[in-house]
This record gives C-alpha cells, sequence and structure tokens, in this order.
C-alpha cells in the first residue's frame, strides 16, 4: 500500500519577495534577461518582474520617478534591482536601501532620492563590488545577484557597510520662490507627458494659477486629460505629481520639454 497523502496543511512553501527590475537595457539584447538569470543562479526560484526595461538611456531622474512608482505600486516587502548607470566601471559606489520596508539595490547615483526624502523609516548600506565582476555590467554580475539574495530573505546588514544616507538628487524637490514653486521634469512618458518633481503635498492645497517654462507655459489646468480643450494642459497625475499634457499628442513636442527642463508652478 501506498504511504498517506501528507495533508496539505503541512506542506510548506518557500515565498521570497518580489524583485522588480528597472533599467535602461531595452529588450533588443538579452541584458534585462541575463539579470533575471543572474538573480535566479543566487537565489533559485525568486520571484522577478520586469519593471520597466526601457528607461531612456543614461536617464537616472526618470529612472528615479520608476522606482518610485514601482515601490508604491508593489509595497512594502518588494525588492527593486534599478541598473541605470552612465558612470559603471567609474568611481561611483553602489548601495542597497531600505525605505518604509521597500528594498533597492543601485548605484549610488541618486536613483533612490524618492525613496529615501519621501521615506518615514530609511537605512542604507554601501556595497562591495564583488570579485571578478564585469566592469561594463555590474546590472548582471553585481546588483541582481545581491537583489535576490535580498529578496530571499537576507538583511541589508549581511550584504553592505551601513551608511548615513545615499547620494540624493536634491535639485528636483521643489524650492518655493514667494507664490513660486521651482522644479524640473524628472520623467517624459510613453505619451510624451512631462511629468515635473512638483508633487500634490508641495502645493499645500494651494490653486496652481499657471505652470512656466524656458519659451513656453500654460495656464490650462485640468482634473484629466479628457478636460483639455487643446494644446498644453498641467495636471495631478497617478503618482501625486504635477505633469503637463497635451490630448492625444505628445506635450514633449508641442513644449520642448525634456528631463531636467526647470519648470516654475504659480500658485494661488
Amino acid at each position: 500500500m501506498g504511504s498517506d497523502p501528507v495533508p496539505a496543511a503541512t506542506v510548506l512553501v518557500a515565498v521570497s519577495a518580489t524583485l522588480v527590475f528597472v533599467s535602461d537595457f531595452g529588450l533588443e539584447d538579452g541584458y534585462a534577461a541575463e539579470m533575471r538569470a543572474a538573480a535566479w543562479a543566487a537565489a533559485p526560484g525568486v520571484r522577478c518582474v520586469d519593471g520597466t526595461h526601457l528607461v531612456p538611456p543614461g536617464d537616472v531622474l526618470a529612472a528615479m520617478y520608476r522606482c518610485k512608482t514601482l515601490a508604491r505600486a508593489f509595497g512594502p516587502g518588494a525588492v527593486l534591482c534599478a541598473v541605470v548607470d552612465p558612470g559603471v566601471g567609474g568611481g561611483r559606489d553602489a548601495v542597497a536601501v531600505e525605505c518604509d520596508g521597500v528594498v533597492c539595490v543601485a548605484p549610488d547615483t541618486g536613483l533612490v532620492t524618492y525613496l529615501w526624502t519621501e521615506a518615514t523609516e530609511r537605512r542604507a548600506v554601501r556595497l562591495d563590488t564583488p570579485a571578478g565582476a564585469s566592469a561594463t555590467f555590474h546590472g548582471r554580475d553585481h546588483f541582481a545577484p545581491l537583489a535576490a539574495r535580498l529578496a530571499a530573505g537576507a538583511d541589508l546588514a549581511d550584504v553592505g557597510t551601513p551608511v548615513d544616507a545615499p547620494f540624493l538628487r536634491l535639485a528636483v524637490i521643489p524650492v518655493a520662490d514667494g507664490r513660486l514653486l521651482r522644479s524640473q521634469v524628472v520623467c517624459v512618458d510613453h505619451f510624451g507627458n512631462c511629468i515635473t518633481g512638483i508633487r500634490d503635498g508641495d502645493a499645500a492645497g494651494r490653486r496652481i494659477g499657471a505652470v512656466t517654462w524656458q519659451g513656453g507655459g500654460t495656464r490650462q489646468v485640468v482634473a484629466a486629460y479628457a478636460g483639455i480643450a487643446g494644446g498644453l494642459a498641467a495636471l495631478w497625475n497617478s503618482a501625486g505629481h504635477l505633469e503637463i499634457a497635451a490630448r492625444q499628442a505628445s506635450a514633449a513636442r508641442l513644449s520642448g520639454l525634456f528631463a531636467g527642463s526647470p519648470v516654475a508652478v504659480e500658485l494661488g
């Protein structure tokens, strides 16, 4: 006779945190898949999600914003592996941070600025590059395996040396100048919407009178894309950031804005 079946209640399944990739590697060359393979080699069975591999090449500001929105989407327990790394092989450090329960492994280029500055509980460690890592592909040889270990249950204290704070791109944090809030475009999305660094909390409930930038501006403020009467308009997007948008057209093309462009918001 066969053995009795194991009661369902006694079957244990190891569950890891979700590992979410953010990169500028694109989808043509296999780099993104190599990172996933490296993660599985380090922690077999870890759950991997491709958040995006279509960050514009070297665009740290856009990657910062994508890390923020994906951290919000997946919530505490998620591990982000963010690799937009213009300085790979150079002198920049590598960091891992935990911000309100979300972990992010990244080059220390400011990618974690939103995660860090908007968190109430946070800690960071500096990471040493492992021996034998390719000088041109730290995403595969350094960040992905380490992120996989963290997703499988390792603690930040197990993988690096504590530091007070990572490098932060504080220029994106809005600065009040009388009735103006000054910031910059942090991301241009697939539709050509120009997402600024100004968040709904920065306006503190005050009405937006106008948004201006070099060579242009708009006083049209709407609640949704359907409300745009024509031309350019400002609205609060789903992540709580002010963006410049156009209806069925690219606001970036119409305005000339791009990631890093200064913007100013006049508050009523």
